[in-house]
């Protein structure tokens, strides 16, 4: 075995059964291929089907040798070549393998020695502490994200600086804290970034301390050149990094915790020379750096905080694919809320046109972290658009800010429908909507193309839920335009001409089937080519002439239905009212032939 230094440049693996073969020497290998063995594992159940066979099942020490030299005799082996192929794929077998060109340095294992120490003390931190000059950041990667030929005439803000520290901190999976002081005369602005460590956080520190370790040495070396061969560019960058942590890096301090006792750790210069070479800067690829330090699957970083977040995502990615989230659109981490002296980055922003709602979910963790949420939360307690989602079991805990911002309770998962009913009775602003439809715009398209469906209404009409859909279609109706629910808007003197036309197509089609109209409408009329076969169908209810017969839940015919005098009901334009209701269900038992008459309505709110 090796220390855990020797393994960054070695690692064990087992001898093929081909190259032991050839030190072997000899026919052993084709005999054995002859008989069917050609791994560790045939070569012993064939060893074990000899022993059943002349032994009973049973070999004693005594007989052991004689018996081993008639199995391995007809394939030219000796005792001790067999007994290593029996155990070749075993652990013990092994060999020591080097993954490099070269063997490691004294250097090499003294600098990996003191990375690997650099991280166990942070195993065990509950925070880290930078203190960051903007000014300096920004003159180490002014440009850095600009387009060629725009780099040194355009340069970056401390916006640039918190986006990007931001950006290592949540891919790298590391809770964080922002806060700024203000520039002075004599001092330029600084940030003050808080990384929190497991015993703040979590209590686990080999997964969680990792990463938190990985992201100070991110930090420490950012100005660092790209790795290069150890030993022969040690010294060489030594006195650079002496410089990179009083450039940017104001100061730099941990607290670290070892046998129920705290210490401070100072990292400076001398520390940073101590380490190897970053593997990325902040300006590179943070995965190279992220898969060497996490070897397991359970360790790799999430762009969430925590499940709750996750499962929300999903579910209410869900209701989106279903056109159930009332038109919201979710942001993940929205752009920061500026404080007196720092900034609070929502867990979301829900957006639908103008209104940005923010979203923060407030987990059940330490006392401190609560401590800190509060505080934050105190200070934007004069915005209103800001919701919390906050454990049932933590109501307690948040008293203070139960009545200052609307909250979504929830117990184990927070559920997106609940969410979207609480923006709903808190930012209903139907009202403002409607004032945005545009009639005359609405009213031109209409008349161009003469139906525009449903699910296309909802956008042009500023509406988003079915109960709002008829009220915001009366703003347009009139002058030849008309709104059926499940239909949508369209055209009178068109949807007329689009009646005479279906029932000369049913005539001619003789009885046709429903799937046979669906397809010849969405052949013959471009205006039914985009519709789905719910609003031909509605369609198609609006024509008492027309019915749909279901022999079966799968099967329906469409045929023509005469009055008593053998003539087709006659429609005019006056017969069709300016909001018509949606077609119930052909599997409903109906009168016929009988004349319907249709009735002003307005479909109820299906999500109340």
């Amino acid at each position: 075995m090796t220390s855990k230094g020797e393994t960054a440049w070695y690692h064990w693996q087992q001898r093929s059964w081909s190259e032991v073969f050839q030190r072997i020497g000899g026919e052993s290998q084709s005999l054995l291929e002859n008989a069917g063995i050609t791994s560790p594992i045939h070569l012993r159940l064939a060893l074990y089907d000899y022993v059943n066979e002349h032994q009973q099942g049973f070999l004693d020490a005594q007989g052991r040798t004689d018996t081993l030299q008639k199995f391995a005799a007809p394939y030219q082996l000796g005792i001790s070549d067999l007994e290593y192929l029996l155990a070749l794929d075993s652990d013990d077998e092994e060999v020591l393998t080097r993954d490099t060109p070269r063997s490691p340095s004294v250097q090499d294992v003294t600098t990996l020695y003191n990375q690997w120490a650099f991280e166990s003390a942070l195993f065990n931190a509950s925070s880290v502490r930078f203190i960051i000059d903007c000014y300096a950041f920004e003159h180490a990667h002014s440009g850095t994200d600009l387009p060629a030929g725009v780099t040194g005439q355009v340069g970056t803000g401390i916006g640039t600086v918190v986006k990007r520290l931001c950006y290592l901190a949540r891919r790298l999976g590391v809770y964080y804290d922002l806060t700024f002081d203000p520039p002075s005369a004599n001092t330029a602005p600084l940030l003050h970034l808080t990384l929190y460590g497991p015993q703040e956080m979590t209590g686990a520190p080999q997964q969680y301390g990792m990463r938190l370790a990985r992201l100070c040495r991110l930090l420490l070396g950012y100005s660092s050149p790209p790795r290069q061969d150890a030993s022969v560019s040690h010294e060489r960058n030594k006195q650079k990094r002496r410089s990179a942590l009083t450039n940017a890096i104001v100061e730099a301090e941990a607290t670290v915790h070892f046998l129920q006792r705290s210490y401070c750790f100072v990292m400076d210069q001398t520390l940073l020379s101590l380490l190897p070479p970053v593997e990325a800067t902040l300006d590179g690829n943070v995965e190279e750096p992220l898969a060497h330090a996490q070897r397991g699957p359970t360790d790799t970083p999430s762009i969430f905080d925590s499940s709750i977040e996750q499962s929300f995502t999903e579910a209410f990615i869900a209701l989106q694919n279903s056109n159930a989230v009332e038109g919201w659109q979710l942001i993940r981490e929205p752009e920061p809320l500026m404080l007196e002296h720092g900034i609070f980055i929502p867990d979301f922003a829900l957006t639908r046109e103008q209104k940005r709602i923010y979203v923060e979910i407030l987990g059940f963790w330490t006392p401190s972290y609560r401590e800190r949420k509060l505080q934050k939360l105190q200070q934007l307690r004069n915005r209103e658009d800001i919701v919390l989602a906050i454990p049932e079991e933590a109501r307690e805990a948040f008293t203070s800010i139960a009545q200052i911002f609307p909250i979504a309770w929830y117990a184990g998962q927070l559920s997106a429908t609940e969410l979207i009913k609480l923006l709903r009775y808190r930012y209903d602003d139907f009202a403002e909507r409607l004032v945005l439809i545009d009639r005359a715009t609405v009213r031109q398209r209409v008349q161009t193309e003469g139906l525009l469906p449903e699910r296309f209404c909802y956008e042009l009409l500023h509406a988003y839920r079915r109960s709002e859909l008829p009220q915001a279609a009366e703003r347009v109706s009139g002058q030849g335009v008309a709104f059926s629910a499940g239909i949508g808007l369209y055209q009178v003197d068109w949807m007329e001409q689009l009646r005479t036309s279906f029932v000369l197509l049913i005539e001619n089609l003789a009885a046709p089937s429903l799937a046979d109209v669906l397809r010849e409408a969405r052949a013959r009329w471009p205006s039914l080519a985009d519709c789905e076969d719910a609003t031909i169908e509605a369609l198609l209810g609006l024509w008492p002439e027309v019915r749909v017969r279901r022999t079966s839940i799968f099967e329906a015919t469409v045929e023509i239905v005469k009055d008593k005098e053998g003539q087709l009901y006659a429609i005019n334009s006056q017969a069709i009212p300016d909001s018509v209701p949606a077609k119930k269900s052909g599997r409903e038992k109906r009168t016929l032939p009988k004349k319907r008459v249709v009735k002003e309505a307005a479909q109820g709110d299906l999500w109340n």
